[in-house]
């Protein structure tokens, strides 16, 4: 229940904590739009791209256990030995995915699962494979990133956040500007730019998080709700973890079926393009889940919907403009430069994403409230019919002979919908019989 004397919070002071926060995710998401427009004015554009997106998607299939990392660090920050657990599993889960990601880039054990289970052509491999070697890092990277941005955010830190993407983007910026002067691969430049742009952030938000006192312990010890130790930590992390799994899981499946598509080589290409032009706009909205975690309590309810559908809107009708007019073609083609063949397979992917932001910002601000009560479980639940819709939804469009990114949009759009339409209901339900136990304490006779 929301504390009378403390509904003071307004849709403007939402607006004004969010706006550092998107900032970062506006620049994370920022670096592949220009990765994308440098490959496709360096030699063999189709080849390179394809092969970082497969990369990417490999890639971020290891990092998604630590996504969540930000969430839980904002979540168990309040207390001493719940923000030391959370660390220790931090370290313990980096060290492993590194691990792990390094055999899978060994040579025949990358060779045999390209081959089998993505179905990639021969000339994709070895490119797919460097580019993978380059981001070796990156997981734990994130990991140690998203760890103490949560805590930034818990101690109102936000704008430190921004100050981090922007240095990101300068990073890659920067390396790209440079790379033009040498005698690299498409492959080598975008590595190169991806991995030190993301270890600047990091150390950035670093020392941030230090010389904010962020990372000082905090006077409580303990709560009884906050898990404690390692075994405590891991219950309370595993369906976030379990759920990010699942996702990027299912987005790695995804382009095994599109390059199954009757036009696999253009549409591996487009595919990763399109959606990550669509991402610098859908991942504006994504911290709206930890503006509803820190005003749980605070604001009304329906206040934090209000906003997030707000938000989601606003970027979504943005999204229409550069899929539909004339302008937005224009866009897309500074995007990918003069490539016809590839502007004619991004611009109905756009469009068809269009309403991406919006299910985008409605599912986070539902799994804000569920995170916010502590059933993480539920997300789980709704992360699997999200992804079995997808893949189930991209596997009938390619089999109707659509084209390969197309099919990959379609499946997409359909799945935000039905996970977004899922979240909402629980949270729903949720607050409901949350409120009806209240009432029932309310109600009955003190002893």
């Amino acid at each position: 229940m929301i504390d009378q004397t403390l509904r003071t919070v307004t849709l403007r002071d939402l607006w004004r904590q969010f706006l550092p926060l998107s900032v970062s995710d506006i620049t994370m998401a920022a670096s592949d739009p220009l990765i994308t427009t440098t490959l496709a004015r360096l030699p063999h554009p189709t080849v390179n791209l394809a092969a970082i997106g497969v990369a990417k998607a490999i890639t971020i299939f290891f990092e998604s256990p630590v996504i969540m990392l930000l969430h839980a660090s904002n979540a168990l920050a309040p207390t001493a030995e719940s923000r030391l657990a959370l660390r220790r599993f931090m370290l313990l889960a980096c060290a492993v995915i590194t691990i792990a990601m390094g055999v899978i880039s060994l040579p025949w054990v990358f060779d045999g699962f390209a081959r089998t289970i993505l179905g990639l052509e021969t000339s994709l491999i070895g490119p797919a494979r460097q580019a993978l070697l380059f981001l070796l890092l990156w997981p734990a990277v994130i990991g140690w990133r998203r760890y103490h941005q949560g805590l930034l955010i818990r101690y109102g830190q936000a704008r430190a956040m921004a100050r981090a993407g922007m240095t990101r983007i300068g990073i890659v910026g920067l390396i790209l500007v440079l790379a033009s002067f040498c005698d690299l691969s498409g492959v080598q430049v975008a590595g190169m730019a991806l991995i030190c742009g993301v270890m600047g952030e990091s150390i950035f938000v670093t020392i941030a998080a230090h010389g904010s006192g962020a990372t000082k312990p905090p006077e409580q010890l303990f709560r009884a709700d906050l898990p404690r130790d390692l075994r405590g930590v891991w219950k309370f992390y595993w369906p976030l973890a379990n759920s990010m799994l699942v996702v990027w899981g299912g987005r790695a499946v995804l382009l095994a079926i599109i390059a199954r598509s009757m036009d696999a080589s253009l549409a591996l290409a487009a595919w990763p393009a399109a959606w990550g032009l669509t991402l610098v706009v859908a991942n504006a909205t994504r911290m709206v889940q930890q503006v509803v975690i820190k005003n749980r309590g605070i604001a009304a309810d329906r206040l934090l919907m209000r906003f997030a559908l707000s938000l989601g809107l606003a970027y979504a009708i943005f999204l229409v403009v550069v899929g539909a007019t004339p302008a937005g073609i224009l866009i897309i083609r500074a995007f990918v430069g003069q490539n016809d063949a590839l502007v004619a397979s991004i611009q109905p992917v756009i469009l068809t994403c269009a309403s991406a932001p919006l299910f985008v910002s409605l599912q986070n601000a539902a799994q804000g409230f569920l995170i916010g009560d502590g059933k993480t479980g539920r997300i789980n639940v709704a992360t699997w019919i999200g992804t079995v819709t997808l893949l189930c939804t991209a596997l009938v469009a390619i089999r109707a002979g659509l084209p390969g990114a197309t099919a990959a949009a379609i499946a997409m759009t359909t799945a935000l919908l039905c996970e977004t339409c899922f979240l909402a209901l629980l949270a729903k339900l949720w607050r409901l019989r949350l409120g009806r136990s209240d009432a029932q304490a309310a109600s009955s006779p003190v002893p």
